[in-house]
């Protein structure tokens, strides 16, 4: 028992290390990485808007990757504001459950709502769903303007 109790106590400072900073910046670089991957694509998207070319967006939704049960045009409009919005939110950490959820659920459509012969599977979108779940479950951290909000609310 005391030699557990000695390995334990010497361990305690680098878990307050983990808990106090690592963790947090854990948290940080996920929603950062995942915000990026997102507004990439998005940006990519707005740009075709605001380059007179919308069309080669709708024919994406139409075409390469059709979203089950909504119209071409709904789905671009809806698909691009998501890509662009959420990652933002997601980044800022400011109603950061709710971006990861919609991020989340949009992996989650192009893996497994698309037909399989349109191919956008892509065993990478496991990885963002699991990255995903982070923030869902856990919330953005520490480093985030929900803590900051809550905290605020709660004195």
């Amino acid at each position: 028992m005391g030699l557990a109790r000695k390995i334990d106590n010497n361990i305690e400072p680098l878990r307050r290390i983990s808990n106090r900073a690592l963790s947090p910046l854990l948290d940080l670089a996920i929603r950062l990485y995942m915000a990026y991957t997102f507004f990439v694509s998005g940006k990519s998207k707005l740009d075709t808007y605001l380059n007179d070319d919308w069309e080669s967006t709708v024919f994406l939704f139409e075409e390469v990757h059709p979203v089950p049960f909504i119209p071409a045009d709904a789905a671009a409009i809806a698909g691009t504001a998501g890509e662009v919005i959420l990652p933002i939110l997601l980044a800022l950490g400011l109603f950061g459950r709710f971006a990861a959820a919609g991020l989340l659920i949009m992996t989650a459509v192009i893996q497994f709502g698309v037909p399989a012969d349109y191919g956008l599977m892509n065993t990478v979108h496991y990885l963002w769903m699991l990255l995903l779940a982070v923030p869902l479950i856990k919330g953005p951290g520490p480093i985030s303007l929900d803590y900051l909000v809550l905290k605020f609310i709660r004195k």
